[in-house]
């Protein structure tokens, strides 16, 4: 078979989920569902793969999602717990008494607080954009803020998931992988500071917050080289929550310097919020789900107890798939089992009857199959094309002489290499942008073009971990356009429709800021 035409049919699920999500509206789970159906079809009958060949990659893919898929369903599962018990409403009223400038606000809100709340698996799109809307901003700029608060450190989300759960699948070196994306955040974090103020308040919110923006984009970018380099590999989740909160106090620290306190001068809406405040739950009971995580985190982190956690189940956590490839789930080092314990044990403080249980877990189950079944499926997709063309041959999972021809990653990765050649870094990272874009999930995308990426820099004799992680920035960056999130935010302050408003004004953002990543990763590779 012609390449081109290989190269045609290997994509085709890709292109299908795109068009589907951008041209015909359909949902990321539909479309990922219609795109693993696709994949699987066209790997059985284009590209030589056994059947059970393809059923069996779907299912390592499902199995190797559990690191997103259920820490998604899990945080759903905390933060609605939260949302409902009125401990969201508790710390959102405390969030709005701080009588800050617009750009200070920006800053603490989206750059700190927002990357310590995605990277404790909490969901900032859909938790500041009503506070963001109660401080007077445009119902555009509390959609986008907040969706751009993820760009930063979105690699370290999740507990670090977008970078772990690929390293551990691929078996890469997870600190390698983490320094290396650490070293574009200060120039990318500093774009997106730079950049919401723009979306915010045009060149003259620039203009008057430049400083603050400066601060708030280098301080988290350099806290999370930082970070990365002083804790150990198995801590590396921690590196998100870190950064944000010192980012968090350095924007407190500077306001104190210019001399101008919290409370200084408070407008009426502010000494309102103050009132509300003294109804609600108190802040440290409110906060306790997240404070009992961070704690967690902490001690499994610990290398003597991490390893003794990872020997207790031994290989109960090992799941057989087919011939050699077995899924080892190491299940109690999994920052989503931390989160269920952390929400179970902070629930019976929280949760005040069983009809409030009862709502919390109707609520729960509405809101998470969804994005849990879109994070399966798209696993399963990148998988099944890992495993295209490949077959048991003496007990082990590998290609057949001859048979590396058919695999699609394998044909994807040839046909970039040969089209862009040496021009590839500078674009490689559009990759990311376009798979976190079309996903709605960085890890998603890291995982889905993994393979092609793997080929490309083979075949171009690069540096595969400098790619890969221009790629993982890139991705992050798309958190700003991804439509699954902007839906989000739009949802919660009852403004459906402001969509392609919002991607209109933030796409040029993210299309500069893939671009400097693409010319940083060339000077990488150079030096």
């Amino acid at each position: 078979m012609d390449l081109i035409i290989q190269f045609i049919l290997a994509i085709l699920p890709i292109l299908m989920i795109f068009i589907g999500l951008v041209f015909f509206r359909q949902s990321g789970t539909l479309m990922g569902v219609l795109g693993w159906i696709l994949t699987v079809i066209i790997a059985v009958v284009f590209f030589q793969t056994d059947i059970f060949v393809a059923l069996a990659a779907s299912w390592y893919g499902v199995l190797s999602s559990f690191g997103i898929s259920l820490m998604v369903l899990f945080t759903i599962l905390q933060v609605t717990m939260m949302d409902i018990t009125g401990a969201i409403a508790s710390i959102t009223a405390y969030i709005k008494t701080i009588a800050a400038e617009r750009y200070e606000q920006i800053m603490i809100l989206n750059v700190g607080f927002g990357t310590f709340l995605v990277s404790i698996g909490a969901t900032p799109v859909t938790m500041l954009p009503p506070i963001m809307l109660a401080l007077g901003f445009s119902p555009l700029a509390a959609v986008a803020l907040p969706c751009m608060g993820y760009d930063p450190l979105t690699s370290f989300s999740l507990l670090a998931v977008p970078i772990t759960l690929p390293a551990s699948a691929f078996g890469l070196n997870v600190s390698q992988l983490g320094i290396t994306v650490a070293w574009f955040l200060p120039v990318i974090s500093t774009g997106i500071a730079l950049a919401m103020l723009w979306v915010a308040d045009g060149i003259a919110g620039v203009k008057k917050g430049f400083l603050t923006a400066l601060v708030a984009g280098l301080t988290l970018g350099f806290c999370s080289i930082i970070f990365v380099h002083i804790l150990p590999a198995a801590a590396i989740g921690l590196v998100g929550v870190f950064s944000g909160i010192v980012t968090v106090a350095v924007l407190f620290l500077m306001r104190k310097i210019r001399g101008r306190p919290l409370d200084l001068a408070e407008p009426a809406s502010i000494a309102a919020a103050k009132e509300e405040r003294k109804t609600k739950m108190p802040l440290w009971k409110a906060s306790l789900p997240w404070l009992v995580l961070v704690i967690f985190c902490i001690i499994i982190s610990i290398p003597i107890i991490q390893g003794s956690l990872l020997a207790s189940l031994g290989n109960l956590q090992k799941i057989p798939v087919m011939a050699d490839q077995i899924v080892n789930l190491k299940l109690l080092t999994q920052a989503y089992f931390w989160v269920f314990v952390s929400t179970v044990l902070t629930a019976p403080l929280l949760i005040r009857s069983k009809g409030e249980l009862k709502k919390i877990t109707t609520v729960w189950l509405k809101r998470s199959w969804s994005p849990v079944l879109a994070a399966m499926v798209f696993f399963a997709i990148a998988y099944v094309m890992d495993w295209s063309g490949k077959s048991v041959v003496n007990g082990a999972l590998t290609f057949a002489t001859g048979a590396s021809g058919f695999n699609m990653n394998i044909v994807i990765g040839t046909v970039i290499a040969l089209a862009f050649g040496v021009a590839f870094p500078l674009i490689s990272p559009s990759l990311g942008l376009f798979g976190s874009f079309v996903s709605g999930s960085e890890t998603s995308s890291n995982v889905m073009f993994y393979g092609i990426l793997k080929k490309s820099t083979e075949m171009l004799n690069l540096n595969f971990i400098q790619v890969y992680a221009a790629h993982m920035v890139a991705g992050g960056i798309a958190s700003g356009i991804a439509v699954a999130k902007i839906i989000n935010a739009a949802a919660v302050v009852d403004k459906i429709g402001i969509e392609g408003e919002v991607v209109r004004k933030v796409a040029p953002v993210a299309i500069v800021l893939t671009i400097i990543t693409g010319i940083m990763l060339c000077l990488m590779l150079i030096f």
